[in-house]
């Protein structure tokens, strides 16, 4: 539902910039899409060393990028819907 003209004034005056609803849903939700990728692509590295120390087999890391892969896939569906 889209603000009235009070409702952006007030939005205006309560944060002391121009920064509109709009551009704040934007940059929160692009924060959170890098923060996962970041978060993703740490496990991945962490998992891969293990697979070259052999603690890690090759199923785990398979299963642990599948899960990743669904992590990000449930967050675009639930945030970016």
């Amino acid at each position: 539902m889209a603000m009235n003209g009070a409702q952006l004034n007030g939005w205006s005056a309560g944060t002391g910039s121009s920064l509109t609803p709009g551009q704040l849903n934007t940059l929160i939700l692009g924060t959170l899409a890098v923060v996962i990728l970041l978060f993703c692509a740490w496990a991945l590295v962490q998992a891969y060393r293990g697979v070259v120390s052999k603690s890690v087999t090759f199923r785990q890391f398979n299963e642990l990028a599948v899960r990743l892969v669904v992590l990000y896939l449930s967050m675009l569906f639930l945030f970016f819907h």
